[in-house]
């Protein structure tokens, strides 16, 4: 790992998220193909709910590394929430006009 790599994570370990994504940004700027700051960008953007943003971090690493783990399991934890998600609003029978319903 290098130094740019390991000061970002840091940042990251701090919960220092925007400090941490703009370091990993500028890795990406110089080193596109850098697995471990593509990996930790996918990370923060789950993290603030980014889904769609880290999806295609997460995708843009199996792109490179097919076999990559990490990437593997933060798509499949994204698509867990969304399903749950979208199973949470469309199984669920209860509306606001239930509020108003005074009958």
């Amino acid at each position: 790992m290098n130094k740019e790599v390991e000061n970002a994570l840091i940042l990251f370990q701090e919960y220092k998220l925007e400090e941490a994504q703009k370091a990993f940004e500028e890795i990406i700027v110089q080193k596109p193909n850098e697995i471990e700051a593509l990996l930790f960008l996918g990370k923060i953007h789950s993290r603030t709910q980014n889904y769609g943003v880290a999806m295609n971090y997460f995708s843009r690493i199996l792109e490179i590394e097919p076999n990559n783990s990490g990437a593997k399991i933060g798509l499949s934890l994204i698509k867990n929430i969304l399903q749950l998600t979208n199973n949470f609003y469309f199984e669920n029978s209860y509306t606001d006009d239930d509020l108003y319903d005074f009958d």
